[in-house]
């Protein structure tokens, strides 16, 4: 068996695998989204907390969609250095203090 074929069939098999994670990541975050947010509204009997159900629902959904974007800006922002990018900072030293004999405080 050639290298390259076998090198070609794994390549596949791994983007495959790639797809299959991504479709059934999203469809079962989905499926249980309606589920819990179903169930809050049939348990509670509720539109007020059906409704926050679903928001807060959509927000965990959005955060978890959001995952790779937000893992990669993280890991871009450890990688930089900050402290070349920082501006001298202008720091005034006063060697004595001013009198404040004329306010009447401290001489």
């Amino acid at each position: 068996m050639d290298t390259s074929l076998a090198v070609g069939i794994l390549d596949d098999v791994n983007g495959m695998g790639t797809d299959i994670k991504t479709i059934l990541g999203s469809t079962v975050l989905i499926i249980m989204y309606l589920a819990l947010v179903a169930g809050a509204g049939f348990t509670t009997r509720s539109i007020l907390k059906t409704g926050v159900a679903a928001i807060g629902g959509a927000i965990v959904l959005g955060i978890v969609a959001a995952q790779t974007v937000l893992s990669s800006k993280t890991a871009e922002e450890l990688r930089t250095d900050h402290s070349a990018a920082r501006p001298a900072g202008v720091v005034r030293i006063v060697d004595t203090l001013p009198s404040l004999s004329s306010t009447g405080g401290l001489r």
